[in-house]
């Protein structure tokens, strides 16, 4: 699960990235008010990059980037309103990536014991 948020977190952050580097509105009458929130639009794609290359190794801390993010696509999806939909999907990124990192480390003890009570089961359903 992990992978996956890593994976398609970095691949939506080089189409937010495509999407606001190569199909800026040029001849836009608010030209300057389209360049702030597409910068701010570049912020939330690059955020969502080391978000996604943090969730390999460290998926809460990565998860917590992804929540960030959204909330930052959130708040120019009024100028642009397709940053809602990248908000939504680094939202569902974000919370994949911290439910992956919730796992529980097992001590050796506790590995052993816990396959121990699987074999136990095991033999009972045979």
């Amino acid at each position: 699960m992990k992978t996956a948020s890593g994976v398609v977190g970095i691949s939506v952050s080089f189409l937010i990235i495509l999407s606001y580097l190569v199909f800026d509105g040029v001849n836009s009458p608010a030209r300057e008010e389209i360049f702030q929130t597409s910068f701010v639009g570049i912020g939330v794609a690059f955020s969502m990059f080391f978000a996604g290359a943090l969730t390999f190794r460290l998926p809460q801390v990565g998860g917590l980037i992804f929540v960030i993010a959204a909330f930052l696509a959130f708040s120019i999806s009024n100028d642009l309103p397709d940053m809602a939909y990248w908000g939504s999907i680094s939202l569902v990124l974000g919370t994949l990536a911290g439910f992956s990192g919730w796992k529980e480390k097992m001590t050796p003890n506790e590995a052993k014991s816990s396959d121990r009570n699987l074999i136990k089961m095991e033999r009972k359903i045979l």
